[in-house]
C-alpha cells in the first residue's frame, strides 16, 4: 500500500474521491455529497479538463487525469467508481489493492467472473466494498415493502416490475463494448428490487433481450422472469420501445392485488378469510354456469406510492465507514443480482 495511506483517518469527515465526472459521478454522487459535512471531496479523476476545472473551483480538490497516478498520490479513504460500466470491475480491484475503500456504480461488473474477483480482492485487502444500488431506497419501493409486510395482500405469489419509455439515445450506453444496454443500466436496479421481495432463493431464470429502436448493438428491450424455490414468480421488464404507459408495479397476493404507476397505488383486497369451497366432482356443470356465483366483499383503496425514507445512501455508507454498522448493500447480495443478469443473457444474441 502507498505511503499516503498513513494519513487516512478513522474519525472526522470521510475523505472521498470521485472517479468519473459524467452523469453518475456529477449528477448523482456529487449532488448527494454537496453540502454534507461528514464527507469531504479531496480528489476527482476524469479525462476532460473542463470537468476537472469545474470540480476544482467548487470543492478546491485535487484533480487527476491519470488513474494510476491518482492511486499513488491520493490520501482519500474512499473512491467512488462512476466511470463507464466496462471499467467498473478493473478500477474497483485496483483501488482496493491500493488500500482504498470502494463504492462502485452499478453494474459492479460486466461479467460474473469479474464480480467474484472484485469481492475476493476486497476480502484479501480488508477493504470495504459496496455498490450503489440506491433504488433500494426509492420511496415507491419502500412503500411496496411496507404493503407486502402488512399482510393485506395475503401470500404474495407474483411480483411484476417494469420501466417503460419510448425514448431513443445514441451515447455509449447503446454500445456493448462499453457495457451498455438496458439490462446493465436499468435491469440491474429492478432485478435487485424484486430479489429483495422474494421469500426464498432463486431457482430458475429466463431472459429475453432485444434491440428494437436504439442505434448501436446493445439491448433496449429486456424481459427477465425469475422463479424462486418457494414458487413465487418475479417478472421484470425494461423497454425503450413502449409508447403507452404501463404499471411500474403489479403485486398479486392470495387476498388481493396492488397496481402502481410509481406515484399512486391502487389496492383491491379481501379483508376476511376466503370462504371454504369444495370442488364438484362431475363432468356436467349445473345450468352450464361458470363459477359458483359467490360475491366477495372486496375493499378498494388508493394511496401515494411513497414511504418515508429516513436515510439516504450516503447516510448509511457513513455509518458503515465510521460507526461500524453493517453495509446497506453487501457485495454478496449484488452478486446474486449479477448472477441473475448472467443467466438472463444465456441463449440470447447478447450473451457474453
Amino acid at each position: 500500500m502507498k505511503a499516503a495511506e498513513d494519513t487516512r483517518r478513522d474519525v472526522g469527515p470521510v475523505r472521498i474521491a470521485i472517479a468519473g465526472l459524467g452523469r453518475a459521478g456529477w449528477d448523482i454522487h456529487i449532488r448527494q455529497l454537496r453540502g454534507r459535512t461528514d464527507f469531504v471531496i479531496t480528489d476527482v479523476v476524469d479525462l476532460i479538463d473542463d470537468r476537472l476545472e469545474e470540480a476544482a473551483r467548487e470543492f478546491e480538490c485535487r484533480t487527476h487525469r491519470e488513474w494510476q497516478k491518482f492511486l499513488h498520490a491520493s490520501d482519500a479513504e474512499v473512491v467512488v467508481i462512476a466511470t463507464q460500466s466496462k471499467d467498473h470491475a478493473r478500477m474497483s480491484w485496483e483501488a482496493l489493492e491500493a488500500g482504498f475503500h470502494v463504492l462502485v456504480e452499478k453494474p459492479m461488473a460486466t461479467t460474473l467472473r469479474d464480480v467474484d474477483r472484485v469481492i475476493a480482492v476486497a476480502r484479501e485487502n480488508g477493504r470495504i466494498l459496496t455498490v450503489h444500488q440506491n433504488h433500494r431506497l426509492e420511496p415507491d419501493f419502500c412503500h411496496i415493502q411496507e404493503i407486502i409486510r402488512s399482510g393485506v395482500l395475503g401470500h404474495v405469489f407474483m411480483v411484476r416490475r417494469g420501466e417503460y419509455s419510448f425514448a431513443r439515445r445514441n451515447d455509449w450506453q447503446v454500445l456493448r463494448k462499453y457495457g451498455g444496454g438496458q439490462l446493465n443500466n436499468w435491469g440491474v436496479h429492478l432485478v435487485d428490487q424484486v430479489l429483495l421481495l422474494l421469500d426464498s432463493p432463486v431457482q430458475d431464470v429466463f431472459g429475453d433481450l432485444q434491440r428494437v429502436v436504439n442505434p448501436g448493438d446493445a439491448d433496449d428491450h429486456v424481459k427477465v422472469v425469475i422463479r424462486a424455490e418457494g414458487g413465487q414468480i418475479a417478472d421484470v421488464e425494461v423497454s425503450s420501445a413502449c409508447a403507452l404507459p404501463l404499471p411500474m408495479w403489479t403485486i398479486m397476493g392470495s387476498k388481493g392485488t396492488l397496481v402502481s404507476d410509481g406515484k399512486v397505488s391502487r389496492l383491491r383486497y379481501y379483508e376476511k378469510q376466503l370462504p371454504d369451497a369444495d370442488p364438484i366432482d362431475s363432468t356436467a356443470v349445473a345450468d352450464r354456469r361458470y363459477g359458483f356465483g359467490e360475491k366477495l366483499a372486496f375493499r378498494e383503496e388508493s394511496m401515494p406510492s411513497a414511504a418515508a425514507v429516513k436515510q439516504g445512501f450516503y447516510d448509511r455508507f457513513y455509518g458503515s465507514l465510521r460507526e461500524g454498522k453493517p453495509l446497506f448493500v453487501t457485495p454478496e447480495s449484488v452478486r446474486q443480482v449479477m448472477w441473475v443478469l448472467h443467466r438472463a443473457r444465456r441463449g440470447t444474441a447478447f450473451s457474453r
